[in-house]
């Protein structure tokens, strides 16, 4: 629920991804505790999408796996480690901006 949170988590971060190669998924970040994660396409991004999915995640509309995530749009995941989210884009030098509770 938008809004909520549970009294299990103890802090917050943020951070941001830029995929340079489009078409190459890449997780948020290197093995980082968490227990929920927000993702959201960066504001300055050419294209109006990002994919968010594991790691057989693809953005090219033709073979696209995940969920398309639209400019000014936000997913919510609860998961158990960033590793496991993967990010790819259909523009070089795309993006993502994320939190984290931890």
């Amino acid at each position: 629920i938008a809004g909520t949170s549970g009294h299990d988590k103890t802090g917050i971060a943020d951070n941001r991804l830029v995929i340079t190669t489009a078409g190459t998924a890449q997780a948020l970040a290197a093995s980082t505790v968490a227990k929920r994660v927000f993702v959201s396409p960066l504001d300055a991004n050419v294209s109006a999408l990002v994919v968010v999915g594991g790691s057989t995640v693809v953005a090219a509309a033709g073979t696209r796996r995940g969920i398309p995530v639209y400019k000014g749009n936000v997913l919510a995941l609860d998961i158990d480690n960033l590793a496991d989210v993967f990010v790819d884009v259909l523009t070089n030098s795309d993006g993502v901006s994320f939190l984290y509770e931890t």
